[in-house]
């Protein structure tokens, strides 16, 4: 038996693809529609765990609710009133049913096609690709943009690449997240210990945008109740009850740029790595979702800042020439600790 295979599988009326390690018994799945990940499960010390609390079926997967795991392109979370100006011109998008208001951008609402696997010794990889936006498929957006989101899986560990092609004539904004929901067992999140090395607490509005130029940043260490700095004694950085619906910036990145952020189970020693490169890092309890209610942690990697096609001073970030393209690297890791 080889040590990784790609197969294909469904989820009701919908494809997906599983990527498997079978040396580590782990499994990657993945949906085409958005490249939307619906779970992954591994194994340690011959005991199951799965860790990605995704859509559970197909009717989940159609209504979107919650954004679980979506893939958020050509932006991430919310325009101030889906309005935005760009290269001299203004734009009014329009929210895609059901909802009411424009939020996680559009390629999660379209399907991807399988345009490459590659099977390695120590990996697979596996890229799915969307050429849907085009001018005035979505209104408030008339470019035309490919996405390729690229996964690589090894072991417990999966790579995420996310990368915005300009196949039209003339620039177009792009950034772009990922809202992944995290979790260590059945037993919810308030006993998990959560550690996110940001200098910054973005402040918000009451409709979770960032306040505007400098105003949004603020000293993490005036937020006591977001402080989960890796210094910070565990005891308080547990979740334990705490709504949390809140951005961090100027993450502490190594030397390569990469920034990770931590969810440790102290009951089975499970502990989950976030890392990106660049970026900010959102964190979510899920207080406000329908269903599975605190089931699990939004630990979300952001290109950029919500409302980024608004922030003048990011300009150079999320634009795109044409003929160029741009990309956002992330993923996670999954880890027993030795006590």
């Amino acid at each position: 038996m080889n040590r990784f295979e790609l197969k294909e599988a469904a989820l009701g009326k919908f494809k997906t693809i599983q990527l498997i390690d079978n040396e580590t018994r782990t499994k990657f799945e993945v949906a085409l529609k958005g490249a939307t990940p619906l779970s992954f499960d591994t194994h340690f010390d011959g005991k199951f765990f799965s860790v990605l609390d995704g859509f559970l079926t197909a009717e989940e997967l159609d209504k979107g609710s919650g954004a679980r795991n979506w893939i958020m392109t050509p932006f991430a979370n919310r325009i101030r009133n889906g309005k935005y100006f760009f290269n001299g011109e203004e734009y009014q998008m329009q929210p895609v049913p059901p909802r009411n208001y424009v939020i996680h951008g559009y390629t999660s609402h379209e399907l991807f096609e399988i345009d490459n696997v590659e099977t390695e010794k120590e990996f697979i990889k596996v890229a799915l690709l969307n050429k849907s936006i085009r001018p005035y498929v979505y209104k408030g957006y008339p470019f035309s943009l490919d996405v390729r989101v690229t996964f690589i899986l090894s072991g417990a560990k999966v790579t995420i690449n996310v990368a915005g092609k300009n196949t039209g004539c003339k620039p177009l904004p792009f950034f772009c997240g990922w809202h992944p929901y995290f979790k260590t067992s059945d037993k919810g999140i308030e006993h998990l210990i959560l550690t996110v090395d940001a200098q910054s607490n973005i402040l918000m509005d009451n409709n979770y945008l960032p306040l505007d130029g400098d105003e949004t940043y603020s000293l993490i260490n005036d937020f006591p109740k977001l402080n989960f700095l890796s210094r910070t004694p565990q005891v308080e950085r547990t979740i334990n009850g705490r709504i949390i619906d809140n951005c961090f910036a100027k993450l502490k990145f190594d030397d390569e740029g990469i920034a990770r952020s931590f969810l440790f189970d102290p009951e089975n020693n499970l502990e989950i790595t976030l890392f990106q490169k660049g970026g900010v890092t959102l964190v979510f309890t899920g207080d406000t979702l329908k269903e599975r209610k605190r089931k699990s942690l939004a630990i979300e990697p952001m290109q950029s800042l919500t409302n980024t096609f608004n922030r003048s001073e990011l300009i150079d970030q999320f634009t795109i020439d044409a003929g160029n393209e741009k990309s956002f690297h992330f993923g996670f890791e999954v880890k027993r600790k030795l006590i």
